[in-house]
């Protein structure tokens, strides 16, 4: 699609990543996130060689959290703080909500505690990553965070995908869950940034 630039997402599930061929050709993609870390312990074991890897070979990167409703939320943000340290010149960081725990307003006040103490600690705003019926049914409205990033998943093949109440709008799309990239075995997850490679680029953290 001549509209999206393509990114992916990976993390240790994904195996060892060859990322000069990843990052060949004009197959390569415009950006990727790598998992950091998950709930208050947690550092993904593949972030660090996945981050210096994709780096040098010249591709523009993010770094994304598993969010644990039910650990508490400075631990989490502790833990993701400490495995990223600077994030200046990468995408913004990104808060994946995908796991139920929590009533909505309590859901809510963590999701903001989160975003607002790591975007204090990193100086950069950062984003959320969700499903549009997830975050309807287990968070409420988008509207109290429109000044986050939305990078919303919606595996289909129509035209554009569903958003949480309250959006309208998204920053990525992630689309598929099987994409083929040269240089990382097995199934990736496929995403779209709707924009051009100058205004991706204008999302990085300074």
């Amino acid at each position: 699609m001549a509209d999206f630039l393509q990114g992916i997402d990976v993390s240790h599930y994904n195996g060892a990543i060859d990322w000069p061929t990843v990052a060949y050709g004009a197959a390569a993609p415009a950006f990727v996130y790598l998992k950091a870390t998950e709930g208050g312990k947690v550092v993904d074991s593949d972030y660090l060689r996945n981050r210096a890897g994709a780096t040098a070979a010249g591709l523009l990167c993010g770094a994304y959290h598993f969010f644990s409703p039910t650990e508490p939320v400075a631990d989490q943000v502790a833990n993701f703080c400490n495995a990223v340290g600077s994030v200046k010149g990468e995408l913004p960081p990104m808060l994946d909500v995908e796991q139920p725990g929590l009533d909505q307003p309590a859901y809510a006040a963590a999701v903001a505690q989160w975003l607002q103490q790591v975007g204090d600690r990193l100086g950069c705003t950062p984003g959320i990553y969700t499903v549009a019926g997830f975050w309807n049914s287990c968070v409420g409205s988008f509207a109290p965070f429109l000044a986050h990033p939305l990078w919303i998943a919606h595996y289909t093949s129509g035209p554009s995908p569903a958003v949480p109440a309250g959006s309208g709008s998204y920053t990525f799309w992630q689309y598929a869950s099987t994409g083929a990239v040269r240089g990382i075995g097995g199934p990736v997850d496929m995403s779209r940034y709707p924009g051009q490679a100058s205004q991706l680029q204008a999302l990085l953290c300074s």
